[in-house]
């Protein structure tokens, strides 16, 4: 089934899948997406063996915290 044939809501579901940001598919953007999805599509098969092995890396979280000097009051230090 070629791009043409696919309806709107598959052509997003491509478009999100290769990571493609993107708006409504109306009329006046559909061949822009439909372009960008045959090339992304073309270089994959490409690209693609099954030899390779693929890894995902995860976000590591971070935690900031700020440090603040503490504050010295002159009458509890000097007795």
């Amino acid at each position: 089934m070629s791009l043409s044939e696919k309806s709107d809501e598959e052509i997003s579901e491509l478009l999100t899948k290769f990571g493609i940001k993107h708006g409504p598919i109306v009329e006046s953007t559909r061949g822009l997406y439909e372009k960008k999805l045959a090339r992304l599509m073309e270089s994959a098969a490409v690209k693609s063996s099954p030899d390779k092995t693929f890894y995902r890396e995860e976000e590591e979280e971070v935690t900031y915290i700020t440090y603040h000097t503490p504050v010295r009051h002159e009458a509890y230090g000097d007795s």
